[in-house]
Order: structure tokens, then sequence, then C-alpha cells
């Protein structure tokens, strides 16, 4: 038999398994003396003798990580099925739940790979082909386990209850690295798995106001959603798609032409975006749509009417501010994802007050 592949249970004491010491074997007491009738008691109560719970060393290799918090080792040519001491359960059952639970799974599957020699030590026996226990690569042993490494790069917490577990103080110190580094469930991970984490990310770079983390997907957030598409090159549809998720994950904030004081708007065109800048910082990024005939050049705003009316179509035009002839920038019902106006610049009912409230007479226009 491959004694590297072999099971053995084997009797140990609590202190070696926490001392990181091999199992030593217990040994069976003497047999008493038979004590005389007549004897006086003894001054004190003899000693107890705690039982030696019994434990299990199992060396094999990894045939597979089916979840965040088990592994499946083959030894002796059986499968055991090994739930990580001390692993809490990564997440709950909403969205973002689930992707901790899918990261954290991937991250053991990169250190765990199919073929990986592991050896797993536990303070209990083998019941079922199941164990709760310490997974180490190669022939490892101590605090070093698999099971703190999850935790320390933040994928897992701890169970409810590690504090009964030999390796509590260390797997408290690892989280609370994780948590110090804002490493995985403790950072930016699986953040924009829910509509309240991509809005959030969306206040951060500037495409929705600071209120607006409400986790429903309104008119608003669908319309910075594709502010932020037409700033980074994507289809302008307004959908949650992974590729719209993975930009997010390392965007930063939009950047203006210029880096002038005091404030002033920028349009770009082939992005559909609307930047509102004071001292060379933009302050919000606010999906448009222009038109063919829309001028370009540097402007300034010459009028500011709170109800326009538009002669050549009839229409009345909220929040409209004039900066070059009768092209303005004004409300709109419909801000679609392509140019659709008829010169000009479109803003989505939410973000047309913001647009008012930022403008002035005379302040700078460039659109390009």
């Amino acid at each position: 038999m491959n004694r590297s592949r072999a099971l053995r249970t084997v009797p140990f004491t609590v202190a070696a398994l926490a001392g990181g010491a091999a199992p030593a074997l217990a040994q069976a007491p003497a047999p008493a003396a038979t004590a005389p009738t007549t004897a006086p008691a003894p001054a004190t109560a003899p000693a107890t003798t705690t039982p030696t719970p019994t434990g299990t060393e199992l060396v094999g290799r990894v045939v597979a990580v089916p979840s965040a918090t088990t592994v499946r080792v083959r030894a002796n040519h059986r499968i055991v099925t090994v739930t990580l001491a001390g692993v809490g359960d990564p997440g709950a059952g909403d969205e973002r739940g689930a992707c901790l639970r899918d990261a954290a799974t991937g991250y053991l599957q990169g250190r765990l790979r199919r073929g990986v020699r592991v050896t797993v030590r536990s303070r209990a026996a083998v019941r079922r082909r199941a164990v709760n226990g310490w997974v180490y690569l190669g022939t490892n042993r101590g605090a070093g386990s698999v099971n703190r490494a999850v935790v320390m790069a933040g994928y897992a917490p701890l169970s409810p209850t590690f504090a009964r577990t030999p390796y509590a103080k260390p797997m408290r110190a690892a989280l609370a690295t994780a948590r110090r580094r804002h490493a995985g469930r403790w950072g930016q991970a699986c953040s924009l798995s829910t509509t309240r984490g991509v809005q959030r990310r969306l206040v951060a770079l500037g495409y929705l106001p600071k209120d607006s983390a409400h986790g429903a997907l309104d008119y608003r957030t669908q319309q910075a959603i594709m502010a932020f598409q037409g700033w980074s090159g994507l289809s302008r549809d307004g959908v949650l798609g992974p590729s719209t998720r993975k930009r997010l994950a390392r965007a930063t904030r939009p950047t203006p032409w210029r880096r002038s004081k005091g404030r002033y708007i920028e349009v770009h065109i082939s992005q559909q975006v609307l930047l509102l800048v004071q001292d060379g910082k933009v302050q919000r990024a606010i999906h448009v749509s222009s038109g063919g005939a829309t001028p370009r050049g540097r402007f300034s705003i010459i009028r500011r009417e709170m109800y326009s009316w538009s002669r050549p179509f009839s229409v009345t035009l909220p929040y409209a501010q004039y900066f070059h002839g009768g092209f303005a920038f004004h409300e709109y019902p419909s801000v679609p994802g392509y140019p659709a106006s008829h010169g000009c610049v479109r803003l989505p009912a939410p973000e047309a007050p913001v647009v008012w409230n930022f403008g002035t007479y005379g302040m700078p226009v460039t659109i390009g």
C-alpha cells in the first residue's frame, strides 16, 4: 500500500494538534492496586483522566472542489468529502451571495487543482466518507492551512463554530487581515452583482447623484448606465451585461478636455455624454442625444428659459439653455442611445434640472 495515500485513524491529544506535533499514541493506564477497605480517605481528590479523542490524518490527492467549503480527496481508493473547519458560508441566497460563493469556490479551485497532493487533519474520524478538518498543501501542518488562506484572501467568513477549533486565534487574525486590506468580500468583490452595488459604483464615478443607490433599476439608473457605456465605447443599451459590469469594475471618473478654473459644460458627441465640470474636475456625467445638425465648437449660454416654446416643432422645451442660435440643452421624453434630435442636445427628465441648476448666463460650452 502506498503510505502517502493511506487513511490512518490514530488517537492523539488535543494539545498535539494545536501545536502542530505529530499525533502521539495513548498509553493504556497500568492496572490499579486494590486498596484495603480500611485505608483512610486521601487528603485530596484523585485527578480524573480526560478521554483522549481519536483523530484522522488523510494523505491523498484532490479530486474536486465542489463548493466554497468542501474539498473531495481520494486516498486508499476511496473519495472522502472534507468540510473546511472554521470556514463559513461566503454568502446568502441573493445575487451578491451567489457571486461570493462562486468567487470563493474559484479561489479554492485555483489552489487545489485536480491531482494536487494534500494532507487533511481532523480531530474526528471519517464517518460515511466525510470529515470536518484542515486541508494542507503537500504534507504541511499547523496554522498555515488552506482553510486559513481562503479567509485571509477575504473570500469566506469564519464559521459560527470557529472558536471551538484548535486554530481559532490564527483564523481570527486572518479575518482581521482581510478586512484591513479590503480583500475579497470586504472590498469590491461582487459589489457589482447587485443593482445597488452598480448604483454605488456609478455614484462614485459621477454618473449618478449621491442619493441614487436605492436598489431599483429605474429610468435614471438606465440613463446613467448608457452614459457610462457611451463613455467606455460600449453599445448604449442601458443593460447591465457582463461587459458593462467588467468595465465598471476597473473604470475611472471621466476626464474633461479642459482643466480650466471655474464651471463649464462639455458635450462629447461621439460618446453622447455631457460633462458638468468645475475647476477641471467632472462633477457629473450625463447621457444625452444630439443630432446631425448639432453645432461643434466653443460657445456660451446665451439664453435660459424654464419652459421654452419651439416654433419650428411646436413643442415645449423644459429647462432650455440656448448656447448657439436656436440650439439648446433641454429636457425631452425620449433620450435614446443614438443621436436622435434635430440639433439640440436632449437631456433625460431626471437630469435636466441638474444641468439647469449648474448652468448660468455666459457659462462656457464646448461641443465636439
